[in-house]
């Protein structure tokens, strides 16, 4: 099984930004909003690579999943132009993420 998203956006989020005139993206530390999904979603992607049981399958996905409902909370950090990009690319890994097969 493999899942081709690892959205790891990179914009700056200061009131200075032009990207972000509000500045709401958690003092620019906004990164650390997912960082912990993202490394359970890693840590149970080794496990499962390691052992392929259908519990480590149910594991990795539920982490994936996770890591991708954790972008939900950067979504004003996100430029809008590339807001629909990025919410196709999220909606493709979930669909992804369902069809995989933990029998």
């Amino acid at each position: 099984m493999s899942c081709g998203v690892a959205l790891l956006m990179t914009y700056g989020c200061s009131k200075d930004n032009p990207l972000n005139p509000s500045g709401n993206c958690f003092g620019g530390q906004w990164a650390e909003t997912y960082a912990d999904e993202l490394e359970t979603w890693g840590n149970a992607a080794k496990a499962f690579s390691q052992d392929p049981t259908p519990a480590n399958c149910t594991k990795y996905k539920s982490s994936a999943k996770a890591y991708l409902d954790a972008l939900n909370e950067i979504y004003d950090c996100v430029p809008s132009t590339s807001r629909s990009g990025i919410d196709a690319q999220i909606k493709e890994a979930k669909a992804e993420i369902d069809q995989a097969d933990c029998n």
